[in-house]
């Protein structure tokens, strides 16, 4: 039996309960939270595990913990440490996965670029919340007609990941303008805590997608730079150290802090807790309630932004089985404050590391792997709880976990899904059959005019096919897909 028990949005410092079963387990895994989130308790879950990768001695410690079971066949929750692929196809219709068909694409660095600054053109007010930013080489000369020489630019590989690739720019003739590099402009100016340059990693849950139901963790990371902020100049913009924040690369600097004591209180580490920075930018005289506002915002306006891509997906993948299966998925987003505490959304990983080692290195240069306790609060709460909620349907949870455990529901608006974006692609998928890369001939886009409010007295039925050709001849193209015709077809659509 499951056992459920509603909770408020917060922890309970002073005591740690251990059941018989973590008694049982203590010296398999070691090490247990510093403090017990009270609220929903599930035992006897079954988690496949056959599909993991980093995160696998994550998912183990957690078996362990909360009294599951690990299994290496059907499941209740098959976790994945890659994204779907068709092999995986019906373990998507018999248990609940930690997938969703390409949120990979979606979360991936030039299409993210892309999407955002469409948005930005048409709704500049809520989408005012990321660098400017370009994708090279597709859009070469758009960057360099609004390059600027009294800016800095960060320039990220397209598929890259853990820091590699990434270098600081400022004149435009070091940027590989060739290469697949996504260019953002420089933030120089960034909220400094004990003198060093830091971000988030924040964690988001996509419970479900029909209905939309998406939840923020209170909890996250802070990444710092190992050492003291200075402004970019040619003399210290190759400094990765000062510049940078990516874990991966600050760990290798002598100057890397591994804290070892009470991390929900303020510290050095040079990776700390969210609950920690909350403390921090109390004492520095920030509002912060106002700055996780401002962060909730920024992550709800992005994640209205992709559902009707998430939606459309699936209904390529798993056509009339769509609605039957239980996905989910856990997003990271990396924010950096800036110095008046705006947050910008820097990138969103969908596939965020739940490796809980951290990486020491001797004298000799030689290194060892060890747990984290630190890593392992965070992702644990961020896993753990995560599983524990997708184990209600999606009803129930509208119902009854607007808060639980580490996680909070996103109120998100209800004009998400009748937005032109939602719009375009729910007539795409109608005239492409859903089908997977289906392109759109004339004919088929000339069937837009049998839709009600699709012609008017300045606008025939006739029209269309001189549009489309007006599309096609615009972008470039030889047929029409979703790319190339949706957002010239947005006046149309509205």
């Amino acid at each position: 039996m499951q056992q459920s028990e509603i909770c408020e949005w917060h922890h309970c410092e002073d005591q740690t309960v251990i059941t018989q079963d973590e008694e049982n387990q203590q010296e398999e895994t070691t090490y247990t939270p510093p403090y017990n989130i009270k609220g929903i308790v599930m035992k006897n879950i079954k988690i496949n595990t056959t599909n993991c990768r980093g995160e696998a001695k994550l998912m183990k410690k957690l078996v362990a913990i909360n009294g599951w079971k690990e299994v290496y066949n059907d499941g209740d929750v098959c976790w994945l440490g890659l994204p779907f692929r068709y092999s995986n196809f019906d373990e998507y219709i018999t248990q609940r996965v930690n997938r969703f068909p390409s949120m990979d694409i979606m979360a991936h660095k030039t299409q993210t670029s892309f999407f955002l600054n469409q948005f930005l053109k048409y709704y500049p007010e809520e989408f005012d919340f990321f660098p400017r930013t370009w994708s090279l080489p597709d859009e070469a000369e758009k960057f360099q007609n609004e390059y600027s020489k009294t800016k800095m630019y960060i320039a990220k590989p397209d598929a890259g990941s853990q820091g590699d690739g990434i270098y600081i720019v400022k004149d435009i003739k070091d940027i590989k303008v060739n290469e697949s590099i996504v260019i953002q402009e420089y933030i120089d100016k960034p909220l400094l805590i004990d003198n060093k340059k830091f971000d988030l990693r924040l964690y988001v849950l996509v419970s479900s997608i029909d209905p939309y139901i998406c939840y923020i963790n209170h909890e996250g990371l802070a990444r710092f730079c190992t050492v003291d902020y200075e402004k970019p100049t040619k003399n210290n913009l190759r400094n990765s150290f000062m510049h940078l924040t990516n874990y991966s690369l600050n760990k290798r600097s002598n100057d890397f802090k591994h804290f070892a004591g009470n991390f929900h209180e303020i510290n050095d580490g040079t990776k700390r807790t969210f609950s920690s920075i909350k403390k921090n930018l109390e004492l520095l005289g920030y509002n912060v309630q106002e700055i996780i506002n401002s962060i909730e915002e920024l992550i709800k306006s992005f994640m209205k932004s992709i559902y009707p891509f998430i939606k459309y997906n699936n209904k390529i993948i798993f056509q009339e089985k769509w609605n039957q299966t239980k996905c989910f998925q856990i997003l990271g987003f990396d924010i950096l404050l800036d110095a008046e505490a705006k947050p910008w959304l820097l990138e969103v990983n969908s596939n965020p590391s739940l490796s809980i080692d951290h990486e020491i290195f001797g004298q000799n240069g030689k290194s060892v792997f060890e747990v984290s306790e630190l890593d392992f609060y965070v992702k644990g709460l961020v896993a753990g709880d995560a599983v524990k909620i997708v184990m209600k349907n999606p009803e129930f949870q509208l119902e009854n976990y607007q808060i639980i455990n580490s996680y909070k529901m996103l109120q998100l608006d209800d004009d998400f899904e009748d937005s032109p974006i939602a719009k375009m692609l729910n007539i795409y998928g109608s005239l492409s059959g859903y089908k997977f890369n289906e392109k759109i001939t004339s004919s088929k886009f000339c069937k837009l005019a049998s839709l009600q409010g699709m012609t008017t007295d300045r606008f025939r039925k006739n029209d269309y096919d001189l549009l489309y050709r007006k599309i096609l001849l615009k972008t470039q193209s030889i047929q029409m897909d979703f790319i190339v015709g949706s957002f010239e077809c947005k006046t149309k659509f509205r």
